[in-house]
């Protein structure tokens, strides 16, 4: 029997309808391991590779005769807008089998989720934060909703690998399978795994073995790709904040005045503090062209036809881009401005008039954020362009996969870098322009199909105590046994032990948030219900309190409070400027009106994790000779120079370096073993300074820092005797509420690595042993 025969009959008119010639491999594989096997899949195919199709055919095709009484097959999805996306698509496919489809989000209306309450059927689109509202707010209508549920789909399974959404999800599904009596099958789909047993592990952590693994082909598609390098504008302020002096090099003009210089000077703490006079500055700042709008002006000629996407690592540098090419639109008096803004800090009708747009056939380029990086349907995009490299090659070849998703199309990425002007001020490691070496290591791990193992062992404390919270809130009060095998034996906690669950209980106990009845059930306390009734609880992550920005009667988005600026000042939002009219921080307002005063300042956003296999990657770029042919003039010039800097400091080869305060040490590895470093540092009582690729000890000399290396290779401690050093311990939503102990343990086994760190210093002192026996 083929696969097409196996599906059920309204199926089969659907896709009759839709006029397919065939289903792709993928989908005749994933039909035959869902109708005929029982396992949990995993199902990985490149984007648009018809992933959605492969799960939902074969799932509408074993739920389309007994619909009703209960949800029977949940679709989680990690964006609102990829919900409404595939909401679309699947209604087209359903109505052939008169299966209903409900949403169930935060844009949803209370009419349409009461339907489902009254009488849930067919298929529910959710995000784990809607899950956890209905399991919050009507926890005991539960088991009515799910108790038929035969399967759950959850797309960009990578999106929640390793994070705080994909525990808090985990917990959910592990809850509705307790308080449902149900056994759904699992399914995950993605286009961009690097880690299988991950992957396996998600789905069933049990038996990961036991989970089914269907790879699409790999399609081997064209990429055409550049890197434009920029070097940012360095800007001299009054005591009142005010820019009175502008700075800004061409690459030529730096690689012109580095040949003047000499060795010793990159030794330096300040390798430029005498190479450059104050009359190099302008003091009419408007006279010096920002890099931000050179990046503008490229993009708008190479993104003002077709359908495009920029991405940016954070809202202010996309509003401000934004911000420039409506302006340059605007002066030419372009028949149609294409540029579009959007991310989730904007309105609900905002969001959805840009993806219209995007999908229609007029010209239309949306600078976004992360909300446009899955796989929402949004037509053929032409290129796809990202301003400062992302952290992650995960992320790179996401927002790589949105552009040549069709037969015979080329994926097109242009990408800009923007590292600091040298000036007077500069760091050996800014002379490095890590940025431009960063972006083009990523370009090179993409080449190499490496991507970031997910890191799946950690205890994820402030997770555990919002899903204690929960519980509580769902059943009314859980005693210590049921409450520790519901999310530590069956749930995702696997990694937390009874005696560090019991610690943790005691620890929200002295916060007041919970407390114990004299029969013994742990139940919330006034705190806790406070907490559990804001809506803001749904989320397990952290996010900022936003401000609505209201113009009229029009609602524009939201803007984190901290970001609000005073009465009669300039904020961006939509890509639009507007002046502050009035801030109702009582109501939660923010009201404007259009705004011609000048730009407000952008950012370039917080630094994100590296991984070890990047920075070192980083090395490697800097230590080779050969020019990238999809480096543009600009960006060969930059990295000539920091190659030519890294060469003469000696960055490359031991990679430590003394100057006049102290000695900096570049160790080439990520964000942990960095980060144990310096904690091993500060139990010496020293406080080094810590960039993105090195560390510098005040005060030391190399013989003082060989020795504290020897003093890591020779350390037997347990890593909680470091993890106690770390100034900040808090990193998530509810880590507030873990006691100091606990705390330390579950940062020592996240977020360090003492065995990377010794090993490092292993090979440091191995090298001086080896120059060591040669010399003698």
């Amino acid at each position: 029997m083929s696969a097409f025969e196996l599906l059920h009959s309204g199926v089969k008119r659907a896709i009759w309808d839709m006029a397919w010639e065939q289903l792709n491999p993928i989908q005749a594989a994933a039909i035959r391991a869902i109708v005929q096997q029982t396992g949990h899949l995993v199902i990985t195919a490149p984007t648009a590779g018809g992933k959605t199709e492969a799960a939902f055919l074969p799932v509408i095709s074993q739920i389309a005769d007994d619909p009703e009484g209960s949800i029977r097959a949940m679709y989680v999805g990690p964006l609102k807008a990829l919900i409404n996306d595939q909401f679309q698509r699947l209604e087209k496919i359903c109505e052939r089998c008169a299966l209903p489809v409900h949403r169930w989000h935060g844009d949803v209306s209370a009419t349409e989720k009461a339907k489902v309450r009254i009488f849930p059927s067919g298929i529910l689109l959710i995000t784990p934060e809607s899950l956890e509202a209905m399991f919050t707010r009507r926890g005991r209508e539960v088991p009515k909703l799910f108790a038929g549920l035969r399967f759950i789909v959850i797309d960009e399974l990578h999106a929640f690998l390793d994070n705080v959404r994909g525990v808090h999800l985990r917990s959910l599904i592990s809850r509705i399978k307790a308080h449902a009596g149900c056994a759904p099958r699992v399914i995950g789909l993605s286009a961009t795994i690097g880690d299988y047993t991950a992957a396996k592990l998600f789905l069933e952590p049990a038996a990961p073995d036991t989970v089914i693994l269907l790879e699409g082909p790999k399609l081997g598609r064209a990429i055409k790709l550049g890197i434009r390098g920029h070097a940012s504008a360095v800007e001299k302020k009054d005591k009142e904040g005010r820019v009175v002096a502008r700075l800004r090099l061409s690459a030529q003009e730096w690689e012109e005045k580095l040949g003047t210089l000499s060795a010793d000077q990159f030794r330096k703490s300040q390798p430029l503090r005498e190479s450059f006079q104050s009359g190099e500055f302008e003091t009419d700042p408007q006279l010096v062209r920002t890099e931000i709008a050179e990046i503008a002006d490229d993009i708008c000629r190479h993104f003002r036809g077709g359908t495009n996407l920029v991405f940016g690592n954070s809202k202010k540098v996309i509003e401000v881009v934004a911000d420039c090419c409506h302006q340059c639109a605007e002066s030419e008096r372009w028949p149609i401005d294409p540029f579009l803004v959007h991310h989730g800090s904007l309105s609900k009708d905002e969001r959805e008039a840009a993806e219209e747009t995007l999908k229609s056939d007029r010209p239309a380029t949306a600078f976004c954020s992360s909300t446009l990086e899955m796989g929402i349907d949004i037509g053929a995009v032409k290129a796809v362009g990202q301003i400062d490299p992302p952290w992650s090659v995960a992320s790179m070849l996401q927002r790589l996969g949105r552009s040549g998703r069709r037969a015979g199309e080329v994926s097109v990425l242009r990408l800009y870098t923007r590292d600091e002007t040298p000036n007077d001020e500069s760091t050996l490691t800014e002379l490095l322009f890590p940025d431009l070496v960063r972006a083009v290591a990523l370009v090179r791990l993409v080449i190499q199909k490496w991507l970031e193992p997910p890191d799946y062992d950690r205890m994820h404390l402030s997770t555990l105590v919002h899903q204690v919270l929960s519980h509580l809130r769902q059943t009314g009060g859980m005693n210590l046994r049921d409450l520790f095998d519901a999310l530590s034996v069956h749930g995702p906690f696997r990694s937390v032990s009874q005696a560090d669950f019991v610690a943790l209980l005691r620890g929200l106990r002295d916060h007041e948030l919970i407390e114990q009845t004299p029969e013994g059930a742990i139940i919330l306390a006034l705190e806790g219900e406070n907490i559990t009734a804001d809506r803001s609880f749904f989320a397990a992550f952290e996010s900022t309190e936003e401000l609505n920005v209201m113009h009229n009667e029009r609602h524009l988005g939201g803007l984190a409070a901290n970001l609000v600026p005073p009465t009669g000042e300039n904020l961006l939002l939509g890509g639009r400027r507007w002046e502050v009219v009035e801030v109702r921080d009582s109501e939660g307002i923010v009201l404007v009106k259009p705004s011609t005063h000048p730009r407000v300042p952008y950012f370039k956003g917080d630094r994100g994790e590296i991984h070890d296999v990047v920075v070192q990657e980083m090395r490697a770029v800097l230590a080779a000779t050969g020019e990238p042919e999809w480096l543009d003039e600009n960006a060969r010039v930059l990295l000539r120079c920091a190659r030519h800097v890294g060469q003469q400091a000696g960055v490359l080869a031991a990679g430590v370096i003394p100057d006049e305060t102290g000695v900096r040490w570049y160790p080439w590895r990520g964000t942990k073993i960095v980060r144990t470093l310096e904690l091993f540092a500060r139990r010496e009582l020293v406080t080094p300074s810590v960039d993105l690729l090195s560390l510098h000890y005040p005060g030391w000399d190399e013989e003082r820092l060989r020795r504290h290396w020897r003093s890591i290779a020779d350390f037997d401690g347990a890593p909680i005797e470091l993890s106690d050093l770390m100034a900040n311990k808090r990193f998530e939503k509810f880590d507030a509420f873990v006691s100091p102990a606990l705390l330390n343990a579950a940062n020592a086994r996240d977020r360090l690595d003492l065995a990377g760190a010794r090993a490092l210093v292993g090979e440091c002192l191995g090298r001086l042993g080896a120059v060591g026996a040669s010399v003698a």
